[in-house]
């Protein structure tokens, strides 16, 4: 599964903080580049991020994002790939 994405991420945006992540593919597919989250290619890069991070404007990118997530909304994409996975496999 390469596309795992943590729910501690939808929570950790729920509370305003802004995140620093890995270029894990399945969360930036997720969540992008706008939406509070920053992204490293090592963890050298980690501190340097944090030292010039804007708390306070990715903090509110981050709320905003986690207010337009809901579980219904989540679970409903999540049956829909399973739908297709399922209909795929079927149909060989």
């Amino acid at each position: 599964m390469q596309d795992v994405v943590p729910i501690k991420v939808y929570e950790y945006l729920a509370m305003g903080k802004p995140v620093i992540s890995t270029a894990l593919p399945g969360v930036m597919k997720e969540f992008n580049n706008e939406n509070g989250i920053s992204y490293v290619k090592d963890p050298i890069e980690v501190l340097k991020k944090a030292l010039n991070i804007n708390i306070d404007r990715e903090g509110e990118k981050a709320r905003k994002f986690a207010a337009s997530c809901d579980w219904s909304k989540i679970t409903s994409e999540f049956e829909q790939q399973l739908e297709n996975v399922t209909l795929t496999n079927q149909s060989k």
